[in-house]
């Protein structure tokens, strides 16, 4: 007999009473809480379960993280199908609702389920006030890592409400877990297995069985003709002494490589980049045609005759590539796999006709060609892939929808990409097959889990013998192993780790405090207030950065390669809040500024951030301003610079490597002498950030400037264009144009007056007076 669990907030015989849930949601309540529960074991009746427990105690807002727009309308028709909470108040917010009907929404709602990019972009623009949140739920929290938006959002949220995170695969590194619970502020961890005996009734078990097939004898001969390619550049790299044999190099050495070669002082170093990226690019071209077939790897060469740089050319005009590509053009084999694949799905399909498959595969390439395969051959089948992507290639969020729907009504086989790894409410599905192994643990354990929420089932693994499929196989095992050992020790592990980590936190927190209240007795005995404090110390330290710095900077390197970071120094001193119009694109640093002033996001024609009604900043990374400058992006951004007042460019970094210094020193001298447009160079984003709020502050607040868009295609309002009229007369600002408008009324009549009745206004005086006449009433001269 079923039971239900009986409680105010959740509607009856909604909710299956499991002792395992009850118990987790207990200790989650009492603590910020990791729970890692395998997949099927119900993570969300758990996530409602904490809802109707923190409600009950106290009143205000809850989040709910997911990662993608289909599993956001999921866990809110969920909620509202259990929750006994209006369903007005329960909403799901995306990308698709314009930021302003969201700022509406979180005055409205009580429950919100949202997309971290979402919520990342409304705290930057100051739409929503983390204040009123009571409970942050993160739903796949292993994502909470790194500078992905659900860590900035984690931390936001993690000192202001409680928290509860889900996962059903945290990973096998406990370093990486341990972020993810620093970002959460984690107190807690709870796992549970489907070794574990109060889950096992729960659980469905899955047969892992790999088939493993023989690559044609046609993609053997163009791989041989790759790996030769290959050897070649890797030979050049072993002859310089930057790997140690050509046997067995990974591509995550070769990346690794690639990343220690632009800080060579070598004049090799151009040539040994571009090498060890065509090693990598046909490292790549090899794994395609083994793992996926000839023509995902075709689209890929073709994609690469499409580009313009060295390394995409010289594979492309490589004789032996040349050689397997002909060969391949020729050959109507394709890869064995697609065969197995339909063989497998006839047999599964003839035993009972009502049985659902799910096929995943890594590329859309090969997505496309399996539905296709299918449908010849008499098979339903659906099509599930991500969004559009550079080519514009992609399903909406509508057509996943819809395509999640058909596969319930009447879909035999859904052929999915990565997309429907995560949470998304698939129908339970008895067989899954991997058109090719995934190395990642995680990504291995959200497919199979496909097939964990039914009866139990069959998951195939196909393998091209002897290729890079065999090691990605060995590998998710390995790692999965890895974290099920993690698992069964991590409640003690990372719990004793959490509780040592508090405890430090509590005693350097009492510290602080302890220094902070000494620090200010100091600065009465002395009558020097904070403020005037960092101020002398700024002049003691502040020197200018000349060209001729830059220049020595980009000659010599540091020793130790350390460099200390510096911080947004005097920001939050300030009595008046300031605002800068930050690009779209320009997220990174939006975040890091709108703890100090009002952010407005906004697609900028020209530059990056609008500090005021005159300056426009363009700011670039030292990588970007070299790859500007070869791809020759660089001199028409500047020409779009040129359109306002007051342009600058920033520039960020120090690694020029990848052009030789004498590019980098004419490129500099063009901008300021050709172009007419300052340069200053910070060293990292908060040097950065800590500029763009002392010019912003100078001119809005000592020059009383006001911050909007003054070219392109953007229309001011009525007021906005009699101001910008007003402003165009000499020594007027903002603030006084405003007063000029103010006493005039209109723009004529500002124009008609005379200099006795233009002093009446405060801030002109007999010389501004003069001036502005003399500009009005002079005769034009060509």
């Amino acid at each position: 007999m079923v039971m239900y669990i009986e409680h105010p907030l959740i509607k009856p015989k909604t909710l299956e009473a499991r002792l395992y849930q009850q118990i987790i949601a207990a200790n989650a309540l009492k603590k910020k809480t990791l729970c890692v529960l395998s997949t099927g074991l119900g993570k969300t009746a758990i996530a409602i379960l904490v809802i109707a427990g923190i409600l009950t105690k106290k009143d205000g807002k809850i989040l709910i993280l997911a990662p993608s727009r289909p599993l956001v309308e999921q866990h809110c028709n969920r909620l509202k199908e259990i929750l006994n909470i209006d369903e007005d108040k329960i909403i799901a917010l995306t990308g698709k609702i314009s930021p302003k009907k969201r700022a509406e929404l979180y005055k409205k709602g009580k429950i919100f389920i949202a997309t971290p990019q979402v919520i990342e972009n409304d705290i930057v623009a100051g739409r929503i006030n983390v204040d009123e949140f009571v409970l942050l739920i993160a739903d796949e929290a292993h994502h909470t890592t790194g500078d992905h938006a659900y860590a900035f959002v984690a931390k936001k949220f993690k000192d202001k409400c409680h928290v509860l995170g889900l996962t059903a695969s945290p990973g096998s590194d406990i370093d990486k877990v341990m972020e993810i619970c620093e970002n959460l502020g984690i107190e807690h961890v709870e796992v549970r297995t489907e070794d574990d005996e109060d889950v096992k009734p729960y659980i469905a078990k899955v047969r892992l069985i790999p088939i493993r097939v023989d690559l044609p004898a046609e993609f053997k001969k163009a791989l041989k003709l790759i790996n030769e390619a290959l050897k070649e550049r890797l030979k050049i790299l072993k002859d310089f002494g930057v790997i140690n044999s050509i046997a067995n190099v990974t591509k995550t050495e070769l990346i690794e490589l690639n990343s220690k070669l632009f800080s060579y002082d070598e004049e090799v170093k151009y040539e040994l980049i571009r090498v060890c990226s065509e090693a990598l690019k046909l490292m790549h071209a090899k794994e395609l045609l083994e793992s996926q077939g000839k023509s995902v790897f075709l689209n890929y060469i073709n994609k690469l005759s499409m580009q313009r740089t060295k390394s995409a050319k010289s594979i492309v005009n490589d004789e032996k590539v040349r050689e397997a590509v002909h060969l391949l053009m020729k050959s109507n084999v394709e890869h064995p796999k697609l065969d197995k694949v339909v063989y497998i799905a006839k047999n599964i399909l003839e035993k009972n006709k009502d049985e659902r498959i799910i096929i995943f595969a890594q590329y859309r390439d090969t997505v496309e060609k399996i539905v296709n395969l299918l449908t010849q051959n008499g098979i339903k089948a659906i099509r599930f892939i991500g969004q559009a992507n550079k080519e514009g290639k992609g399903m909406s969020q509508k057509q996943q929808i819809e395509a999640i729907e058909k596969f319930k009504r009447e879909g035999s086989v859904l052929v999915s990409t990565s997309v429907s790894e995560e949470g998304i409410d698939i129908p339970t599905v008895n067989y899954i097959i991997f058109y090719e192994p995934v190395p990642s643990e995680i990504r291995f354990i959200q497919r199979r889990g496909r097939a964990m929420r039914g009866e139990g089932g069959r998951v195939y693994v196909l393998i091209a013998k002897g290729t890079a499929d065999e090691a990605y196989y060995k590998s998710a095992l390995y790692k999965e192993r890895e974290m099920k050992r993690l698992l069964k020790n991590m409640c003690y592990l990372l719990n004793k780790r959490l509780q040592k980590k508090f405890e430090e936190k509590s005693k350097e927190e009492i510290e602080e405090k302890t220094k902070e209240t000494e620090n200010m007795e100091t600065e009465e005995e002395n009558n020097i207030t904070p403020k005037t404090a960092i101020k002398e110390e700024n002049e003691k330290t502040k020197k200018p950065v000349t060209i001729l710095d830059f220049i020595k900077q980009i000659e010599t390197k540091a020793e130790d390669g350390t460099k200390e970071k510096p911080k947004i120094e005097n920001i939050k001193t300030l009595k008046k809040p300031i605002k800068i119009i930050v690009d779209v694109r320009e997220k990174n640093m939006a975040k890091l500024l709108h703890n100090y002033v009002d952010v407005e996001l906004k697609t900028l024609e020209v530059g990056d951030y609008v500090l005021s009604d005159r300056v426009v900043v363009e700011r670039k990374t030292a990588e970007d301003f070299v790859d500007s400058i070869i791809d020759k992006r660089l001199f028409n951004q500047l020409k779009n610079l040129r359109k306002v007042e007051k342009p600058l460019l920033i520039i960020e970094g120090e690694n020029f490597s990848r052009l030789h210094e004498n590019a980098i020193k004419g490129a500099i001298l063009s901008i300021i002498f050709d172009f007419g447009i300052p340069i200053i160079f910070t060293k990292n984003a908060e040097e950065t950030a800590d500029l763009l709020i002392k010019i912003a502050e100078k001119e809005q607040i000592k020059e009383k400037r006001a911050v909007m868009v003054r070219y392109g295609k953007t229309t001011m309002s009525l007021k906005e264009q009699q101001k910008f009229i007003v402003e165009s007369l000499p020594d007027v600002g903002g603030a006084l144009a405003e007063r000029l408008l103010k006493h005039f009324k209109t723009v004529e009549n500002v124009f008609t007056a005379k200099e006795e009745e233009l002093m009446k206004v405060e801030g002109v005086g007999k010389e501004r007076a003069k001036k502005i006449r003399e500009v009005l009433t002079a005769k034009y001269e060509e």
